[in-house]
This record gives structure tokens, sequence and C-alpha cells, in this order.
């Protein structure tokens, strides 16, 4: 009984840290990954010689081709996370892009995302 009472204790002292790591990691993943296709827009973009679009809601996002109106790549956001606005990004052929700043936010914190004039990602801690 008092190693289940022990065991019971550990487990209530480290949930709370745990659950706090976890909405963490979730916000570094998601930062990662719309850095990621963010990048991948700039690329395919330069690759193809057309423009892409990065359209994004609090919800999620999608990269498109605006000629066609084809879905490239898309992406819903959960577990709490969200974009702080609904913006459009273009990516132009000649590596340069709109500029833009975004930020993604959930229980554990916030991440600033900038697209720069250059079509360059960074992420920022505020």
């Amino acid at each position: 009984m008092i190693v289940l009472v022990v065991i019971g204790l550990m487990a209530a002292v480290s949930a709370p840290p745990f659950f706090s790591f976890i909405q963490s990691n979730r916000l570094q993943t998601d930062t990662d990954r719309v850095v990621a296709d963010l990048q991948l827009g700039r690329a395919m973009a330069i690759a193809n010689s057309q423009i892409l679009q990065f359209q994004a809601t609090p919800a999620g996002y999608q990269l498109v081709d605006p000629i066609t109106n084809d879905v490239i790549r898309t992406h819903n956001f959960d577990h709490g996370l969200a974009l702080d606005a609904n913006f459009t990004v273009n990516f132009f052929p000649w590596g340069m892009a709109d500029a833009t700043v975004m930020q993604i936010s959930n229980n554990s914190g916030a991440q600033q995302i900038d697209v720069l004039p250059t079509g360059m990602v960074e992420v920022h801690h505020p």
C-alpha cells in the first residue's frame, strides 16, 4: 500500500510539468512545420518559376497555386494551437515574398514567425 501511495504522489507531482512539456513541444513542432512549409513554398515558386501563395487562418493553412487553385499542402492546427490572424503570403519566382509577421500560440506560450521580403523565414520567441 505504501508503494502505491508513493507512486500516486509522484504521479500527482509530476503531472502538471509533464502536461506543460507536452504543450510546449506541440507549439515547437507546429512552428517548425509552418516554417518548413513556408520554405517549401519559396523553393517551389523559384523551381517552377511561378507565384505560390501561403494562405493562413487561425485554424490552419494551405500552400496554393493561385493560377490553378491546386492545393499543394494543407495543415489544420489542433490541441489549442492557433495563428493570430488571417493572412496570405505570396512567394515570387525570383525568391522574394510579401513581408509578414505571424504569431502561433497555445496555452504554453507563443512564437513569432517572420517572413522577410527576401523570402527568408525567421522564428523569434517573444
